[in-house]
């Protein structure tokens, strides 16, 4: 059933083409890959006039499987085992849906990896699941401070994570482009909401957490002058000041850095990597447990027809 599946792994941020019928395109912060059938990857990469030297990793049949069961689990983000990239796939899926000639093995096969991405997880990965961008954010401001309101800059899946971990502790706040999906997180979490580009407003927010990324500096110098400079409670100290950056491409330019009170993503990272030895052993387990998932993908079924495991749901009812 993945004999032919290929799966091209690229350099972060490659310039590509989104999904078209043939071939799959998921983009995160980390990677750009593409899965396909046969030869259709390389294709879309000469229709996007790009040379092999953006390609860091080539997969073919159950190994390209693995590839993204792996992916899709966490296991090859820098923040083992995070959840961020399982809605990755999703908005990339639900985007490869709307394509009119969509190939049926593809919707076959990613329809599967979400299937094996839930055993994955409930069988071998259960207790990391605060190993995510989000859950290392939070974990992070409480350590500088149990309250506080905190601004949420964005609206997109990570930033709603973020909301429903913040907002058991904190005043949340949001501040994004989209109105309509703005609207539609303060509706269903009872946020209150800062006009979008009024960063004089965001200044006083003792935490603000972006997720967006953009090829714009959004936040420069000027701006974080203004807001360590903003003494917004006499009781605490201001350099429990946080602004953590989680948007790729990153929208800040400053000098600044983590012993300023300014986080970026590779700081994510270094405090993920401080999580995960003692996880280890988890994801060992369930990296063997993808290669026999992976071994069972790979042997064909009696059905002629191109939905012949069990029953598919759609990853926008998972």
């Amino acid at each position: 059933m993945i004999q032919k599946l290929t799966v091209i792994n690229l350099k972060a941020n490659s310039t590509i083409a989104q999904s078209k019928g043939d071939v799959f395109v998921l983009k995160t912060c980390q990677r750009t890959l593409i899965a396909g059938i046969g030869e259709a990857p390389f294709l879309h990469l000469r229709e996007n006039a790009l040379n092999e030297d953006v390609i860091t990793d080539i997969f073919e049949g159950k190994n390209a499987y693995a590839f993204l069961l792996e992916t899709i689990c966490g296991l090859k983000s820098e923040v083992l085992a995070e959840y961020e990239v399982v809605g990755q796939f999703k908005e990339a899926y639900q985007e490869f849906l709307k394509i009119p000639e969509r190939h049926s093995h593809i919707m076959m096969i990613i329809e599967k990896l979400f299937q094996d991405n839930k055993k994955i997880r409930t069988d071998h990965l259960t207790g990391i699941g605060q190993l995510t961008y989000a859950g290392i954010a939070r974990k992070l401001i409480h350590t500088a401070v149990n309250d506080g309101d905190v601004l949420v800059l964005g609206s997109g899946t990570l930033a709603e994570d973020l909301i429903k971990l913040l907002k058991k502790k904190h005043n949340v706040f949001i501040a994004a482009r989209n109105n309509e999906r703005v609207l539609e997180l303060t509706a269903t979490y009872g946020l209150q909401s800062l006009p979008w580009n009024e960063s004089a407003l965001y200044t006083k927010f003792p935490f603000i957490v972006n997720t967006i990324g953009a090829e714009e500096v959004l936040f420069d110098e000027n701006f974080f002058s203004h807001f360590f400079k903003h003494k917004f409670s006499p009781t605490l100290p201001q350099q429990m000041k946080l602004f953590i950056d989680l948007g790729s491409p990153s929208v800040i330019k400053t000098k600044l850095t983590e012993k300023d009170g300014v986080l970026r993503l590779e700081d994510i990272f270094r405090q993920s990597a401080k999580l995960n030895i003692e996880k280890m052993e988890k994801v060992n387990r369930a990296k063997n447990m993808i290669a026999l998932l992976a071994e069972k993908r790979e042997k064909p079924t009696l059905s002629s027809t191109p939905f012949d495991w069990e029953e598919l749901q759609l990853a926008y009812s998972l």
